[in-house]
């Protein structure tokens, strides 16, 4: 086994282990068992980030073109997220779904073929790579209110598990959509200079576009329904799962169900 096949097979074990170790602090509530997770995650997280790392190189370019590499990325920017939540609030057992979440995106990735494509020449330019790499951390953040909506959802149903108080799951959820929706702001902006460069135009009508631009609307609806009362709580919980929904839709629907010309 090459240093690369073992650094991402190590990482998706290192991650099913702090699955697992999740599941017992929650029944158990022992703090060590938290601090033994979230270092599984730092380490299968370092070995993501290192397998990356090692992927650019090679390329020579963000490797980010074809469905396994998309899905790795999502899952790194998605563990990158979650180290920054909990490295700032200290998560408790939410980790646990988030983790969870992580672990199937990396699961889907592993079967496929990791071989790096040639880059077309339309994709050769740095405009590219802050497209997607703003694109996937918007997408990280909007899938970590996903799961910070469904444990506000928990929350307000059982008191058994170590999860943080539903007061504070609501605002990290209010923050993760506002920070999601500013990276996928960036992310439209850099997109919309690189199709001008690429094509002449900065919006194209191909259905991807489209449903990017409905993505965004939803969510600057959402930056501003958090201040509007019968939105606040529960209501904003479920607005995030259908939010995360149009984003699966957006990213693997399209994709998989339509005919798209987008070039990703």
């Amino acid at each position: 086994m090459d240093i690369n096949a073992l650094l991402l097979h190590g990482s998706f074990v290192l991650y099913s282990i702090s699955v697992l170790l999740y599941i017992a602090n929650a029944r158990l509530h022992w703090p060590r068992l938290h601090q033994l997770a979230f270092g599984s995650v730092l380490v299968a997280f370092g070995c993501q980030s290192l397998y990356l790392g090692l992927r650019w190189f090679a390329a020579g370019y963000l490797p980010v073109t074809n469905l396994f590499s998309t899905l790795f990325f999502f899952s790194w920017s998605l563990a990158a997220t979650y180290v920054y939540f909990e490295l700032r609030y200290r998560l408790a057992s939410a980790g646990l779904f988030v983790m969870l979440l992580n672990l199937l995106l990396l699961y889907t990735a592993l079967p496929r073929d990791p071989s790096i494509p040639a880059l077309i020449p339309m994709l050769d330019t740095p405009l590219f790579t802050l497209h997607v790499v703003f694109s996937f951390l918007g997408y990280a953040l909007f899938a970590m209110a996903f799961s910070l909506a469904v444990l506000y959802l928990i929350q307000r149903k059982t008191s058994g598990l170590l999860l943080p108080s539903s007061n504070m799951l609501k605002q990290l959820n209010e923050e993760a959509i506002f920070l999601g929706f500013c990276f996928f702001t960036l992310s439209m902006l850099f997109g919309s200079y690189w199709a001008y460069v690429a094509w002449g135009y900065y919006f194209s009508w191909n259905i991807k576009a489209l449903w990017s631009a409905l993505i965004w609307l939803y969510f600057a609806g959402m930056c501003h329904a958090k201040f509007i009362r019968r939105w606040q709580g529960t209501g904003y919980a479920w607005l995030s799962i259908v939010g995360f929904g149009l984003v699966l839709f957006t990213y693997l629907g399209i994709g998989l169900l339509m005919n798209s010309n987008h070039p990703l």
